[in-house]
């Protein structure tokens, strides 16, 4: 507020009660939050809580995702994301673009997919995999990845905010997980059940963090890993020729060669070089180049103070709005969102530019 040389304000915060109270039945309930005066130490500003709806589906905690603030007659500010510990049914639980190309979507919570019947297709930046029964799969908040349920797959998907695990001993994996339930499946479900029950009707997180340490453990113990491929490669992929284009395009990412320049360079034409990415990758060169150039603008913008324009000129996009678009389209938030996101689920600083 002294920003705006606006000090003098006696008589409450300077907003309308339209604006602040809650709307509808039960708005009588609320207190007074424009008063000047503040609540004693122990008692709740807010009694009525319009997300604590009565008769919420069970098994999904209903947190605001954001509170919505109005700054001006037109602009809004959102809060942050509260934590939340929700689990789905596999088949309601579809993730990411499903296009052509689809396109793999990053998530600020924690997942894990279990499937017990049917089958999950699972689309990661550079491989695609078909989840059958008995599959498992952790994926730390952060990672790219497009999730589709198929016909009749049942199952059941946790997400996680980082916020509930930093307590967790022993930690859960910072890394991709996969494996096998094996025999192990109802203790599993009885764990994800009390985690639910626990998230929903208790008052501290002792209890919860118990059940969140049991479930670390039970994923430390995860048969190994036995994945389908839902894309076996093709025998007649000209891997060799894949690989040496990927290690030239991240050497060369941001200089003024052209794809067809690349594939000269490599003893190739551009049509072979397609058809190669084709049958190794699934994309086409031009889609696996810009693949390659979201990963390293997502590791520079984690990893460096390096200001957004700066990447986008270093990584070849034509301008900071043409890095903008590439980025969201691909994992539904801007650059400076992801940043900051980032950044508040690392615990080391950044390192310089």
């Amino acid at each position: 507020m002294s920003l705006w040389d606006r000090t003098g304000w006696t008589g409450g915060f300077p907003f309308s009660d339209s604006n602040l109270r809650p709307q509808g039945r039960g708005a009588a309930e609320a207190v007074d939050v424009t008063a000047a005066s503040v609540p004693e130490a122990g008692t709740s500003p807010i009694r009525h809580r319009p997300w604590l709806r009565p008769g919420a589906p069970t098994g999904r905690i209903v947190v605001p995702d954001a509170l919505t603030v109005r700054v001006g007659p037109t602009t809004r500010r959102h809060a942050p994301r509260k934590a939340s510990l929700r689990l789905f049914p596999l088949g309601g639980f579809i993730w990411g673009s499903q296009g052509h190309p689809v396109r793999p979507r990053t998530r600020p919570d924690h997942t894990l997919i279990w499937v017990t019947g049917g089958a999950m297709r699972l689309e990661l930046p550079r491989q695609t995999l078909l989840l059958g029964p008995g599959d498992v799969r952790y994926i730390p908040s952060g990672t790219a990845f497009v999730a589709i349920p198929q016909d009749g797959a049942e199952g059941h998907v946790l997400t996680l905010s980082p916020e509930l695990t930093t307590e967790v001993d022993p930690a859960l994996p910072t890394a991709m997980i996969a494996g096998s339930i094996g025999q192990s499946g109802p203790a599993l479900l009885v764990n994800l059940q009390e985690l639910v029950r626990e998230a929903t009707t208790a008052t501290d997180r002792k209890a919860l963090t118990c059940h969140l340490n049991m479930l670390s453990l039970r994923l430390s113990r995860l048969d190994p890993e036995r994945q389908v491929h839902a894309r076996p490669p093709a025998a007649t992929a000209d891997r060799p020729l894949v690989e040496r284009f990927v290690t030239l395009a991240n050497q060369q990412m941001g200089s003024c060669q052209t794809l067809a320049d690349m594939a000269q360079q490599l003893g190739s034409t551009l049509t072979q070089l397609d058809r190669a990415c084709i049958e190794a990758k699934g994309l086409r060169a031009v889609e696996l180049l810009h693949e390659l150039q979201l990963e390293r603008a997502a590791e520079m913008l984690q990893h460096t103070n390096r200001p957004i324009g700066r990447i986008a000129l270093d990584l070849g996009y034509a301008s900071q709005t043409h890095m903008t678009r590439a980025f969201v389209a691909a994992t539904g938030r801007t650059p400076e969102t992801f940043r900051i996101q980032m950044r508040q689920l690392s615990a080391s600083p950044p390192a310089s530019a």
